[in-house]
């Protein structure tokens, strides 16, 4: 059981890692649009801080791939946990106030979102190179099951905490949890073989080929149908709670509990999902879980009721969850080592660009008529299950030569296969 949820080597110590670093971070996430707009933040300041946050996270995902390819997993995945622990210490003290202030406030947070976002590609392309073909879902999805199921009465907890002592407590204590999970890494983690080798120089004339090869690609399809749904995401996301405390009345201590049950749902969900990319498909998979949310989220749009709407809203995130490690998967099987992290961590980066202004777009549409965000969420996400239906249409199976692949010899990755 034990090897099922977390397989040994690099996918174990995320795993252990990613206990802390998951409960460090859930302890306030979830409560982080109702902090701020309990400091006297507008819906509109709300969108801007969390739009701040995308905007260094877009940097940050793809220079830590690329310094990665070049330096090792490993330096980038502990440069990225040591700036999310000194970021939500200073979080502690910029919430020490009851006014808020707003630039304080987006400065410290974007900090806070580069740190958190520098080692995406990183972890993603290390997960799937210390895994064997058959199973890369399971592996992929190490970051999640243990770690979330761990951290199931963090949100809860995080509520309880800053009703009963205050809200810089509860990020002392989250960046203390960030210092273990930084301290694992350092122990435990291991540089996949084969990633620091140096490419021998090219031979083509034409270096640039691979990046023509990538505008016919299933690769840039994904990008574009993910930075999609991330604009969908942007505008839905950061007011839940908002939605949750203010539309139907909930109380913070509900939400929290909310949040919990969707952490609970996290851990059990990543470990289907990886293995069910294993078994149907990174596509399939993909399609089937956009396609559930965008039904259920419709539905969701015509509740008042707290306990409908909270029975719904866990469903969303259990079909949510399903694709979690697909999108991983399917990246690192088209491209090749040398540029697995750089492509990787870019396309956390391209996702994102749409979430620089949906956030604005989320709080006028909250200011509206706050069930106008689910509205837009689920058109964006039925939207995209099409696009993706066509998608396996058009690429019915992955290519023969992943992305960045020459004739130097075959990825190092690929021995495992």
């Amino acid at each position: 059981m034990w090897d099922a949820v977390a397989p040994p080597g690099n996918p174990r110590a995320v795993a252990i890692s990613g206990v802390f670093l998951t409960s460090g971070t859930a302890l306030w996430w979830w409560l982080f649009a109702i902090l701020l707009h309990e400091g006297g933040l507008s819906l509109l300041e709300i969108g801007v801080v969390i739009a701040a946050g995308t905007a260094t996270s877009l940097l940050s995902a793809i220079a830590g791939g690329w310094i990665a390819d070049i330096a090792g997993r490993k330096p980038v995945i502990l440069t990225a946990t040591l700036m999310n622990a000194v970021g939500t210490f200073f979080l502690a003290e910029t919430v020490a106030t009851s006014v808020l202030s707003f630039g304080l406030v987006l400065g410290v947070y974007g900090f806070v979102a580069f740190g958190g976002t520098f080692a995406s590609g990183s972890l993603r392309a290390l997960l799937f190179e210390s895994s064997t073909a058959d199973r890369r879902g399971a592996a992929m999805s190490a970051p999640y099951v243990l770690p979330s199921l761990v951290a199931i009465p963090m949100p809860f907890i995080g509520s309880l905490l800053s009703r009963a002592i205050g809200w810089p407590v509860v990020f002392l204590v989250s960046g203390a949890l960030l210092c273990v999970s930084f301290t694992v890494y350092a122990l435990l983690l291991e540089e996949p073989r084969g990633t620091l080798q140096r490419p021998a120089p090219r031979r083509d004339p034409r270096p640039r080929r691979w990046a023509w090869w990538m505008l016919g690609s299933p690769v840039v399809a994904l990008f574009g149908v993910y930075s999609f749904i991330g604009f969908g995401q942007g505008i839905c996301a950061p007011f839940m709670g908002l939605y949750f405390t203010r539309y139907l009345g909930a109380s913070v201590p509900y939400f929290g509990l909310i949040a919990s049950v969707e952490m609970a749902l996290v851990g059990g969900l990543a470990w289907v999902s990886g293995r069910l990319v294993d078994r149907i498909g990174a596509l399939p998979t993909m399609s089937a879980s956009l396609g559930g949310e965008a039904a259920i989220v419709i539905g969701m749009v015509f509740v008042r009721n707290l306990l409908l709407a909270g029975g719904l809203y866990e469903a969303w995130s259990a079909v949510d969850w399903f694709d979690l490690t697909a999108p991983s998967v399917f990246l690192g099987t088209n491209v090749t080592t040398e540029r697995r992290a750089t492509v990787i961590g870019a396309f956390g980066t391209v996702t994102r660009l749409p979430t620089l202004v949906a956030p604005e777009l989320g709080g006028y549409l909250f200011g509206i008529f706050p069930p106008l965000i689910l509205v837009a969420y689920a058109t964006v996400a039925a939207t995209s299950a099409a696009f993706l239906v066509f998608l396996r249409t058009v690429f019915p199976s992955p290519p023969r030569t992943p992305l960045g692949q020459s004739t130097r010899g075959r990825d190092p990755a690929a021995a495992t296969e």
